[in-house]
C-alpha cells in the first residue's frame, strides 16, 4: 500500500495501533509466518482495538477498524491540519491540498481493509487445526452512546461512503477550522501542566464539569454579560478580558465553565492555570498563539498577598509588556476581592505619618492597578433572602422534587441558617441533602414491604 510514501500524514502509521494492525496483517501474508506466532499477535492486536473502542466518546458507523484510523486521521497533527486550523479552506496553498489529497489516497486502502479481511487472511494459517482465535463483528459492537454530531458526522458519513478519500481533503480542512487538531480537536478543557514535555504542557479535562447556564439560577444578567463578551470573542470582534468578581458561592466558577460547555463546539478551549503558575503565562501565550481556536485562560480563585510577586507576570500579559497578548487569547479570573491585592488602612494615610512607604501613593496605585486592567468586571452579590428562596424554588422544580412551596421555603431557611451562608452553593447543598433524604426514605421504604 506504499505507505511509506506518506508526507503530511506520516504521524498516522507511527501510531502504536496502526503499527500493530500493519504487523499482524503482514504476518498473516508471509507464508513463512507460524499460526502461534501470527495468534500471539492477533491477541494483542485485539485488546489495543478493544480499549481504543471503549475509549471513543460516540458510536461508529460501518467497521470498527476503519473508524479507529478516522479517527487518527482527524487527530494528527501536521502542517496541513495546523494550516487548516489557523486558516481554513480558502486560504489553504494549492500544492499543499494535492500533497494532503495524495496522501488521503495512499491511506485509504487501509481504511477500506475491514476486520473480516484480516479474520479470513488468519484463518488461512491456521492449517493445523488448532483452536481458533476469537473473533467478533466490529461493525455490531457498539460501545459509544451516540453517532458523531456536527463536522465530524460528515467527515464520518464521507469517509464511510465509497467516493473517493482524497477528494475529502477539503473536507478535512473545515473540520480542522472547526473543530481543531490533535488534543485541541479531541477536548475543550485543559490544565497547564509544569511538568509536561519541554517544560510545560496542557494535560485535558477528561471529566469536564457538565454546569450548564440552563442548570443556574439568579444570575441571569450577570451571566450575559460574559456571554456577550465571549460571543464577540469567538466573532472576531473587540472583547476584554474579564474579572468576576462577588461572595463565595456566588456561580463566578460555574459560569466560566458553563461558558466551554455552551461553546466548545464552536471553537472556545478553557485552559485552567494556578496562581502558582503565572510565571508561565508567556509561555502558555507562545504556545497559543499560532492556533485556530479562540482560548480563555481561566485563574480561579486569584488574590495575592503583599509578598507575593506572581501579579507581575499577570499585569504584563493584560497590559503594558512588551510582547502582544495574541488576539485569540483572553483571561478570565474569578476572586472574593474586588482589588486582588490587600489594601491597609494605612496605605491611605495621606498624611503619610504613619505609613512607612515613603511613596505611599505609588503603592496605593500599584495594587489598585492589577484589577484595573481587566477590561471588564462582573460582580455576584450574594442573593438577598428573597432571592436565595427564589433559587431553591427553580432547582427543586428542576429536580421534580416532591415538596409543597411553604415545607420547602423553611427547610430552606433552617438550612441557610445551620450552614451560615446565603449563596446558589448553599441552595445547591441544601437540594442534594434534601434529595438524597428522599432517596433514602424510598429505598428503605421498599425494603420494608
Amino acid at each position: 500500500m506504499h505507505l511509506e510514501r506518506l508526507i503530511l500524514f506520516r504521524g498516522v502509521i507511527r501510531d502504536p495501533l496502526l503499527e500493530q494492525f500493519l504487523h499482524v496483517y503482514q504476518l498473516s501474508r508471509q507464508p513463512a509466518a507460524s499460526f502461534g506466532e501470527l495468534a500471539d499477535a492477533y491477541c494483542l492486536l485485539t485488546a489495543r482495538i478493544l480499549e481504543a473502542l471503549s475509549g471513543l466518546r460516540h458510536r461508529w458507523s460501518g467497521d470498527g477498524w476503519t473508524c479507529l484510523l478516522l479517527e487518527r486521521i482527524l487527530s494528527d497533527e501536521n502542517l496541513f491540519s495546523f494550516k487548516a486550523e489557523k486558516t481554513g479552506l480558502e486560504a489553504m496553498d494549492k500544492d499543499l491540498m494535492e500533497l494532503a489529497a495524495r496522501d488521503l489516497r495512499l491511506l485509504e486502502p487501509l481504511g477500506r481493509l475491514t476486520w473480516s479481511d484480516l479474520i479470513r487472511q488468519i484463518a488461512a494459517k491456521n492449517r493445523d487445526g488448532a483452536a481458533s482465535l476469537p473473533t467478533w463483528n466490529l461493525d455490531s459492537l457498539r460501545i459509544g452512546k451516540k453517532e458523531p454530531e456536527g463536522s465530524k458526522a460528515q467527515v464520518y458519513r464521507y469517509f464511510f461512503s465509497q467516493a473517493s478519500w482524497g477528494e475529502g481533503a477539503g473536507l478535512l480542512a473545515c473540520y480542522f477550522q472547526q473543530q481543531g487538531v490533535g488534543l485541541h480537536g479531541r477536548y475543550y478543557a485543559f490544565q497547564w501542566d509544569t511538568e509536561g514535555a519541554e517544560g510545560g504542557g496542557f494535560r485535558p479535562v477528561l471529566n469536564r464539569d457538565p454546569i450548564t447556564f440552563e442548570g443556574m439560577f439568579g444570575y441571569e444578567e450577570e451571566q450575559a454579560q460574559v456571554i456577550r463578551n465571549t460571543r464577540q470573542f469567538l466573532s472576531g470582534l473587540p472583547a476584554n478580558n474579564v474579572l468576576l468578581y462577588g461572595d463565595r458561592g456566588t456561580g463566578k466558577s460555574s459560569t466560566v465553565k458553563a461558558l466551554i460547555n455552551r461553546f466548545g463546539p464552536l471553537g472556545l478551549r478553557l485552559i485552567e492555570i494556578g496562581k502558582s503558575q503565572l510565571q508561565d503565562l508567556q509561555k502558555i501565550m507562545a504556545l497559543l498563539k499560532d492556533r485556530g481556536m479562540k482560548y480563555i485562560i481561566y485563574i480561579d480563585d486569584l488574590s495575592f498577598s503583599d509578598q507575593d510577586s506572581q501579579y507581575a507576570a499577570l499585569k504584563a500579559v493584560l497590559e503594558g509588556g512588551l510582547s502582544a497578548t495574541p488576539s485569540n487569547v483572553l483571561i478570565y479570573a474569578t476572586s472574593n476581592r474586588r482589588h486582588l491585592l490587600p489594601e491597609k488602612f494605612t496605605d491611605r494615610d495621606i498624611t503619610g505619618i504613619s505609613c512607612e512607604d515613603v511613596r505611599f501613593m505609588d503603592t496605593m496605585q500599584e495594587k489598585l492597578s492589577l484589577a484595573d486592567r481587566f477590561g471588564m468586571t462582573v460582580t455576584f452579590a450574594s442573593p438577598d433572602q428573597k432571592a436565595y428562596l427564589a433559587i431553591v424554588e427553580q432547582m427543586a422544580v428542576q429536580r421534580g422534587l416532591p415538596f409543597s412551596r411553604e415545607a420547602l421555603r423553611k427547610r430552606a431557611l433552617l438550612w441557610e441558617l445551620q450552614q451560615n451562608s446565603r449563596s446558589p452553593r448553599t441552595a445547591r447543598q441544601f437540594l442534594d441533602a434534601l434529595q438524597g433524604e428522599l432517596g433514602l426514605q424510598k429505598m428503605e421504604g421498599e425494603q420494608r414491604i
